[in-house]
């Protein structure tokens, strides 16, 4: 095990000791746990770690174990390098993503799904223990990958243990909050004083004494080895009357400490203060020149200033903790730091040379401030937006005129609002607003507006920035973004399609325009023009604007636009080409070319799976999109992707289910995704036979105009329909029947639906014949690979309704008996039992619930797994697509064994295959 030396004097902490314990006992009988350990700076919370890690109840366990570092908190991915660094070489060729830096443009599902299968290969050979210190401290996007992790454990022998200061970030506070393992640590009792006393001095103090340095100190154990490190020990043990002699603050101690120090040894710990971190022995002494710094070292030791590692190689050192480190620093001269700070910088690699560098400058450094932006650049071409943006801070700091300054600070911001850094953007916000008025501010406040849901400060702020920069050549990659961020903007918020197109033509005007650019402004273009005339004419536009070959060639340069002809082509009632393109733009992601929109790719996957029967896909690529929006923090994703999740738990009859989708997609919704929140609540309502509530949901255009776009058309106009028959409004169902059919000529996978739907408008009206004349046409036509299961069930149904009341029993039993099936297919539960009712009135005898794809009994997530189960996924496979270990798969597997009385994985499937949908 990776440790230093044991913590010295460590003394007390036994409750702390046995919630540690006790976690690890229940990783190891297959219970994951988290324990966030928090507390102040100074209280021993590595102290603690330590410890623990010597003692029985961490020993068996494979350890992946890392430390962040305040200097490296724009490092991409760099808490997850140094984890995955632990594991075996052999093991992370599977998990190419992991093996050295993740990719800064891997998106965080990407990393954290790789990071979910190491650990479960892992799992299998040991029980694993993740060690993550100070993850206060930790990158943006290591938090998001291990907080996607912890989420996603269940039945899994793994145990994490997080350290933190209070307030620790919310992506690792709540996994540990819901498996009660937050331990809040304190300063030291008493007694504990009493003992740390004992165990430092050889001897009792008097106990007038320990409550004066307990009150003194609060029970700090850094502290108070400080002080008992420096005070002499006839002091302590002096009259208790007399006023305790000891440091006013942990600062002036650590100054008392290097006072006493040797003058090489003093210098050892300042150069190990000014690197940081770990760092070979031999550099450090280099830094300090020193000559022997393995002589200087004892002395540093002593004081528990420093710590080292001598049986590693170049036997690393490093200051004991961060507050002795920032005294050790303050203490200093400051000349003597920059002189410091500036041989270190060639010392180090070149890219942690800048930190030095800059420490060094004494006052503006424009030279200096030229080469970071320099750096900077290059790191934007190679899409590490995270270190750029801090060297581009840096550098404003460096420049001698506020309007450098501003455009330094306002570049950095800009690039971290283009790559959806909200949580770096914004304690850069108050610095942006008192800044001159300019497009590059305006992107800035825009972009920011836009990421955080407000498109209504949006609009303006963009707008301002696009025509303020179209004029000037040199900014027009402002302009390119502003005006990507416009045409998205107005199609957010509802605005008419044409606005979109205006502005997506003007960018694309622009000249020297980037790829990446010219591909937003082509995607936004396409978009507009389906929002104004319908998905027909989105998908001539892309056609026409980027042609793309099938979609086995389509390369990751062209991922987005994959997306957007998948997302179109469902729209046009082809879900079967959609489902093609959007499969293939997942397997492009997956290699590491995150491209930012797979959230939508899984959206429309869910709604393609949907239409076409495969219900128990729609419900995985529905979670899976969810998964993804959350865990990017995608706010503009969250209300389609919970509106679309409620569609099969509506069709299943779990209206409790739907309605929380449909209530949390009301929360987040925007207007253009109003088309998918209103067919959502139209289901539900269907579902229910509620046909009131079925005509309210998609008869709410004065409220939301766009659930009548031309966009969702094809999703809405059959519900439409439907509702107004039911509903006894006969002459507005009669021009939206009509409505239906004309729209068959351009949608053919809609003729299914018009001909179910002109049979019950002519049964409404009591023309039987007309009715029977409409099912049966409909039923002629062969079956196609985009038809939509459920209405073609419900034509079954309907048909075999009207034979029963036309007095054609054994007919009506055959088409009854089909619907029955196909509902059956899809678990549509919710019409399933309606059917029986049909069949039950011919005197036909059913067995429920036989007759379904996957049983009631079964929860979601069993139900998840035993429908992959019948597709012949393996666990491994299973545990890849539901974001899940494979030890959770086997857990949820024996209950599935269990519910359905099956002895095996052979009997699930066969069950599974005689119902199972494969698209």
């Amino acid at each position: 095990m990776d440790l230093a030396a044991a913590e010295p004097l460590f003394v007390g902490r036994g409750a702390e000791l046995a919630v540690l314990d006790r976690a690890a006992q229940a990783a190891r009988a297959g219970r994951m746990g988290v324990v966030l350990v928090e507390g102040k700076a100074g209280v021993g919370k590595t102290a603690l770690l330590r410890r623990w890690l010597t003692g029985a109840s961490s020993s068996g366990f494979f350890v992946l174990r890392a430390a962040c570092d305040l200097a490296e908190s724009d490092v991409s991915y760099g808490v997850v390098e140094q984890l995955a660094r632990k594991a075996p070489p052999a093991l992370l060729d599977r998990y190419t993503l992991l093996r050295g830096a993740p990719s800064v443009r891997a998106s965080v599902v990407q990393v954290g799904g790789q990071m979910l299968g190491l650990l479960d290969d892992l799992q299998g050979q040991s029980p694993v223990l993740v060690v993550v210190e100070d993850v206060h401290w930790a990158d943006e996007r290591s938090l998001q990958a291990i907080g996607f992790v912890l989420r996603r454990l269940e039945a899994d022998r793994i145990l994490t243990v997080l350290t933190a200061r209070p307030s620790a970030p919310d992506e690792l506070r709540r996994p540990a909050i819901e498996r009660d393992g937050v331990l809040a640590l304190a300063g030291l009792e008493e007694d504990a004083v009493a003992d740390l006393a004992r165990t430092a001095t050889g001897r009792e103090l008097d106990p007038a004494v320990v409550r004066r340095l307990w009150r003194h100190t609060g029970g700090s154990p850094l502290y108070l080895r400080t002080i008992l490190s420096e005070v002499p020990a006839d002091r302590l043990h002096s009259d208790p009357d007399r006023s305790l002699p000891v440091p006013t603050s942990l600062a002036s101690a650590i100054r008392m400490q290097l006072a006493g120090l040797t003058p090489d040894a003093r210098a050892v710990v300042e150069a190990a203060a000014v690197l940081g971190g770990r760092r070979p022995l031999r550099t450090v002494g280099q830094l300090a020149e020193v000559s022997e710094p393995s002589a200087a070292l004892a002395p540093a030791l002593r004081a528990d200033l420093l710590r080292w590692w001598p049986a590693e190689p170049f036997c690393p050192v490093e200051v004991t903790h961060a507050l002795q480190q920032d005294a050790v620093l303050e203490a200093m001269d400051p000349l003597r730091r920059r002189a410091l700070h500036t041989r270190a910088a060639g010392l180090v690699a070149s890219g942690a040379s800048w930190r030095h560098k800059v420490a060094a400058a004494d006052g503006p450094d424009p030279a200096l401030a030229q080469d970071l932006e320099r750096a900077a650049r290059m790191c934007l071409t190679s899409g590490d937006v995270d270190r750029a943006a801090t060297l581009l801070l840096w550098s404003a700091d460096l420049v001698p005129t506020r309007g450098e300054r501003e455009r330094l600070l306002l570049t950095a911001a800009a690039h971290l609002a283009i790559a959806t850094r909200v949580g770096r953007v914004a304690p850069l916000i108050d610095a942006v607003r008192p800044c001159a008025r300019n497009p590059l501010r305006a992107l800035v406040t825009g972009l920011y507006a836009m990421s955080t849901g407000r498109l209504d400060a949006a609009g303006p702020d963009l707008a301002e920035a696009f025509d303020g920069a179209r004029a000037d050549p040199s900014l027009h990659w402002i302009a390119g973004v502003a005006g990507g961020g416009l045409g998205y903007t107005h199609y957010f918020s509802g605005a008419p399609g044409e606005d979109t197109v205006r502005v997506s033509r003007q960018v694309l005007s622009l000249d020297d325009l980037d790829a990446s650019l010219t591909m937003w402004a082509k995607c936004t273009l396409v978009l507009g023009r389906m929002s104004a005339d319908g998905p027909q004419a989105g998908l001539r536009e892309l056609q026409a604007v980027s042609p793309l070959p099938s979609a086995r060639d389509v390369t990751p340069d062209h991922a987005w636009t994959l997306i957007l002809r998948g997302c179109t082509h469902v729209l046009c009632g082809l879900p079967a080409r959609g489902r093609e393109d959007l499969v293939r733009s997942l397997e492009v992601s997956e290699t590491g070319a995150g491209q930012g929109l797979e959230e939508t790719a899984l959206l429309y996957l869910a709604i393609a799976c949907h239409w076409t029967g495969a219900w128990d896909d729609a419900a995985i690529h529905a979670a899976a999109a969810l998964t993804t929006a959350t865990t990017e923090h995608r706010l503009y994703a969250y209300g389609g992707i919970y509106a679309v999740s409620a569609w099969v738990p509506a069709g299943r009859g779990d209206a409790d289910r739907a309605r929380y989708f449909l209530d949390a997609a009301e929360q987040h919704i925007l207007p253009y995704q109003a088309g998918l929140l209103h067919v959502g609540r139209a289901l539900e309502a269907q579902a229910r036979a509620d046909w009131p509530a079925m005509l309210e949901a998609v008869n709410r255009s004065p409220r939301d105009p766009l659930i009548h776009n031309a966009e969702h058309r094809v999703l809405w106009k059959p519900l439409h329909a439907e509702a107004l028959i039911r509903t006894g409004r006969l002459v507005e169902a009669a021009a939206e029947v009509d409505g239906l059919r004309a729209m068959t000529a351009a949608h053919p996978a809609l003729s299914v639906a018009a001909a179910w739907l002109s049979g019950q408008l002519a049964e409404a009206r009591g023309a039987i014949d007309a009715a029977r004349a409409s099912y049966e046409t409909g039923l002629a036509a062969s079956a196609g690979e985009n038809d939509n299961s459920l209405h073609r069930a419900f034509l079954e149904h309907a048909y075999g309704r009207h034979l029963t009341a036309t007095g054609h029993a054994q007919r009506a039993r055959t088409w009854l008996e089909r619907a029955r099936r196909r509902y059956g297919e899809m678990n549509a539960t919710a019409y399933f039992g309606r059917c029986d009712a049909d069949l039950a009135d011919l005197g036909t005898t059913v067995t429920p619930p036989g007759g379904v794809a996957v049983p009631d009994s079964l929860n979601v997530r069993e139900r998840e797994i035993a429908h992959l189960v019948g597709k012949g996924l393996t666990n491994k496979e299973i545990a890849g697509r539901l974001f899940i270990s494979s030890k959770t798969v086997e857990y949820h597997l024996g209950n599935v064994y269990a519910k359905l009385g099956l002895d095996g994985r052979r009997q699930l499937r066969d069950l599974i295959q005689q119902y199972v949908r494969t698209p």
